[in-house]
């Protein structure tokens, strides 16, 4: 029991080291040609957008070939989704009954994953540009500049 008590203490100061650093966005951006990016939000100006892609390369997107943009946060959902796996695990590990700890961890484990994935989506933070035109960049900027990694 002291070493699982140890276990969740150490997870516990883990999680809160984590949730300290600076949130980092995913961006997905729909070209006119119908070619879509995907990355890690950079930064925002008014005549385009800067993104790195997840092989590291860096792209400038013009303001006049984007039609619409999908913002999420990144590296939520999982850590939701361990949590509520681990939950079913500490019940299975507390209950006498040899049958009830089996059933908690074949019918449990995936119903908390299952939660830990419906509670990361709903807190994901997500935001929707739908019909962008190169005249909607000076409005936006602001608004996605919280979102950029550079400020």
């Amino acid at each position: 029991m002291k070493i699982f008590l140890a276990f969740l203490l150490s997870l516990s100061l883990c999680f809160t080291c984590v949730a300290q650093n600076k949130a980092k966005y995913k961006i997905k951006i729909v070209e006119k040609s119908g070619k879509v990016s995907r990355g890690n939000f950079y930064a925002a100006a008014d005549d385009g957008l800067t993104i790195v892609k997840f092989n590291r390369d860096t792209v400038k997107l013009k303001a006049e070939d984007i039609t619409a943009l999908y913002i999420t946060r990144k590296g939520i959902i999982g850590p939701l989704m361990v949590v509520g796996g681990l939950t079913f695990v500490i019940l299975s590990a507390k209950s006498n009954d040899a049958l009830g700890s089996v059933v908690l961890l074949l019918a449990g484990v995936p119903v908390g994953l299952s939660g830990g994935l419906l509670v990361g989506e709903l807190l994901a933070n997500k935001k929707y540009y739908k019909k962008l035109e190169a005249k909607d960049f000076p409005l936006i900027k602001e608004n996605l500049q919280k979102y950029t990694q550079i400020k």
